[in-house]
């Protein structure tokens, strides 16, 4: 691979990245009060949701955010007393993924860009 390989590379995953971010902000918009609404005994979540809940579309993406760390850890929120592992457990499986997934997505594509960038260092010497 050259560096012109690497950078269209790079491109794209930049694209699909864009992609992703899209769907974070549509996800929130549509769903996050039916989630808050399931995790309604949750503190932690009511908190989030008095700070954020004003701040129109980015509150929106931050709620979804911040929820989707409590469902991938529950229990350290759990030790904390900021949630309830019952309820967190009994949310739909359909919004855990719908949470989690775009996130695990933009993880990967973030890591595959830091590799990208580590293959054209070694390519430049």
């Amino acid at each position: 691979m050259n560096n012109i390989q690497i950078g269209l590379a790079s491109g794209f995953i930049l694209v699909l990245l864009f992609f992703v971010c899209f769907a974070i902000a549509f996800i929130a918009h549509r769903y996050i009060d039916t989630i808050e609404g399931c995790l309604s005994g949750c503190s932690y979540v009511s908190d989030i949701r008095n700070v954020w809940g004003s701040a129109g579309l980015l509150g929106e993406v931050m709620r979804c955010g911040l929820i989707a760390t409590i469902i991938m850890m529950p229990k350290i929120y759990a030790k904390r007393g900021l949630v309830d592992v019952g309820e967190v457990e009994g949310l739909p499986r359909f919004y855990k993924r719908l949470l989690v997934t775009p996130i695990v997505i933009g993880g990967v594509l973030i890591f595959c860009l830091f590799a990208l960038d580590v293959a054209s260092k070694y390519i430049e010497q």
